[in-house]
């Protein structure tokens, strides 16, 4: 009995374990930071950043909010690998900066963009007495942003 345990113990052990591929980002899709907004973009076009405050993100045009936008200029990527790295320089009123983002998935219809500059940012304004208003985190790091992708929509409707 012992020795048919241990043998069948060495069995699970060699059997090759599958790994479940991450799912890939769709490049060609409209992005959102809040998923209400992929209805109000498809139902009132570009007016729905005048109801609603959110950002938006396509590889075309980067990341783009009311006073905020990072134009993309290299998405690097890595076989084997589902996350992009990002070289943007990103635009607030009268400030620009460059910043490196992470893209990576974090479930089916949801990507994971982590700005380089985001923290730095914050401690700045930490440090100079300016509150943080991390009340979009959805519980990720500073710096961090979940954006959930409008599956109706290849571009922003004008």
């Amino acid at each position: 009995m012992r020795l048919t345990l241990s043998s069948a113990f060495l069995v699970l052990l060699a059997a090759p374990v599958v790994a479940q591929e991450p799912p890939a980002i769709d490049r060609t899709k409209v992005y959102v930071s809040k998923p209400e907004a992929c209805e109000a973009l498809q139902s009132k076009g570009i007016d729905a950043f005048n109801d609603l405050d959110f950002t938006v993100m396509t590889f075309a045009d980067g990341i783009q909010g009311m006073e905020f936008h990072c134009g993309f200029y290299d998405v690097k990527d890595k076989p084997h690998s589902s996350a992009l790295l990002v070289e943007a320089i990103c635009e607030e009123p009268g400030f620009m900066y460059p910043d490196l983002i992470a893209i990576g998935p974090w479930d089916d219809t949801t990507i994971q963009v982590a700005s380089s500059r985001a923290p730095e940012s914050a401690a700045n304004a930490e440090l100079s007495g300016e509150g943080i208003d991390d009340s979009e985190s959805q519980g990720q790091p500073l710096g961090v942003a979940l954006y959930t992708r409008c599956d109706s929509l290849s571009e922003l409707p004008r």
